[in-house]
């Protein structure tokens, strides 16, 4: 379960939600949680998580409709194309996931950055990733 979560019911109640409605707009969207809430320090500067800050939620997400979409609307990638850097404002807003992001970080009293992925496999090879699978 990742860190920010005082239950694993609460982490269902968050995340469950979160995938569903990022589905309804990308049906094969997956979901998983990377950075600091897998695990614990910051890549940065090795801090715990939520030690003296409020720390963020890093979530992978990946699917074909997903990835298309960003391709064909230029979101910018990485130099080989397996996966974008956290999203702006502009690039979720192109995508449809705006307002879904947004009232994820309301909800969850903590920023949360997107990143797309070619597949969740390649995130998981890149990154510690917990996948949401509910």
């Amino acid at each position: 379960m990742p860190h920010g979560f005082d239950s694993f019911q609460a982490f269902q109640n968050f995340a469950g939600p979160l995938r569903q409605r990022m589905r309804e707009r990308y049906p094969d969207l997956e979901m998983g949680f990377q950075g600091s809430a897998v695990t614990g320090r910051s890549a940065d500067q090795h801090q715990p998580f939520d030690l003296g800050r409020t720390s963020d939620f890093d979530i992978a997400i990946s699917g074909h409709s997903l990835y298309a979409a960003a391709r064909e609307r230029g979101v910018p990638f990485r130099g080989d194309g397996v996966s974008t850097g956290p999203l702006g404002d502009d690039d979720l807003h192109i995508l449809g996931l705006e307002d879904i992001v947004s009232d994820a970080s309301d909800e969850a009293g903590r920023p949360v950055n997107v990143m797309i992925y070619r597949s969740i496999a390649d995130a998981a090879d890149r990154k510690p990733t917990i996948k949401v699978w509910f």
